[in-house]
């Protein structure tokens, strides 16, 4: 059978042939705009933990000088404050 992998026979080059693998899957890149909208999200369906973790992805792959940084920061910040987003 490994001969026959190896040979291309016409069974495996059907089965190749005959994936449709459909549209290629765009995979957006985040950004940090984008970590820190996602945090905002979390906060308002009040899952601090992945509000906490987007916003910590948001600081280590923003620019020192970003505003996004910047937001991000205060965000975590008040996150951490108590009493700060308790309805």
């Amino acid at each position: 059978m490994l001969a026959c992998a190896f040979s291309g026979c016409a069974s495996v080059r059907q089965f190749a042939s005959d994936v449709d693998s459909g549209p290629p899957v765009l995979i957006v890149k985040s950004t940090p705009a984008r970590a820190y909208a996602a945090g905002v999200d979390y906060l308002q369906r009040g899952d601090y933990d992945a509000a906490r973790r987007e916003w910590d992805r948001c600081l280590a792959m923003a620019a020192p000088d970003s505003p996004a940084r910047l937001d991000c920061l205060v965000a975590r910040e008040r996150l951490e404050s108590p009493g700060a987003y308790e309805p």
